[in-house]
């Protein structure tokens, strides 16, 4: 996440311009002192949940405070299949860096792969707090009420989430979490049924 989404209004220019500079320097500095965050990330995004928690905890070897590392782990132990683990892990990613926005990501989603969709939904308001146009974070509390059985709210959420990104469309059409919709008027507008 770049860092001038957090920054919000009210920043001129030129400090723009700043930040992103010192922010491309500072991601290249980490980029080169940890590769194995790196490989993490991409094995997260592709899929492979083992390599994830094998490079995260290689880069948790290297440096037992880095809280991407454990936020990494953590997501991934939990998509792997063992929530309580995954939680403990992104729990210790927020001790070590309770700025962490996209660990709140990850914390909303462990929370939620265990069912507990209030924690969950707390957490992605969390992130909307710091970045109110989170797409993902706004479904993600749409997908919460739609589980809650709350069609009002799921419905409502889920058209800012499209209104964000339209590509929220065609995921909200395939998953379980809207199955049930698929004959409601309103999501057939929304998703384009």
């Amino acid at each position: 996440m770049c860092l001038l989404s957090l920054l919000g209004c009210g920043t001129d220019t030129k400090t723009q311009q700043d930040t992103k500079t010192t922010t491309t320097a500072n991601e290249q500095v980490k980029t080169e002192q940890d590769a194995h965050v790196i490989a993490a990330k991409q094995a997260l995004s592709s899929g492979d949940y083992a390599k994830a928690i094998e490079e995260a905890t290689a880069s948790i070897k290297d440096n037992p405070n880095n809280a991407d590392a454990y936020s990494i782990r953590g997501f991934a132990t939990a998509l792997h299949g063992d929530t309580a683990k995954g939680l403990v892990d992104t729990k210790k990613a927020y001790d070590l860096d309770p700025n962490n926005v996209a660990n709140y990501y990850n914390m909303a989603m462990v929370y939620k792969l265990q069912g507990q969709l209030n924690d969950s939904k707390q957490w992605f308001e969390k992130v909307l707090e710091k970045d109110p146009s989170n797409t993902w974070s706004v479904y993600g509390i749409a997908t919460i009420y739609a589980d809650q059985g709350d069609d009002t709210k799921a419905l409502d959420w889920l058209e800012k989430a499209i209104n964000i990104n339209p590509s929220v469309k065609a995921v909200a059409a395939e998953q379980d979490h809207f199955e049930r919709f698929h004959n409601n008027a309103r999501f057939k507008t929304l998703v384009g049924l």
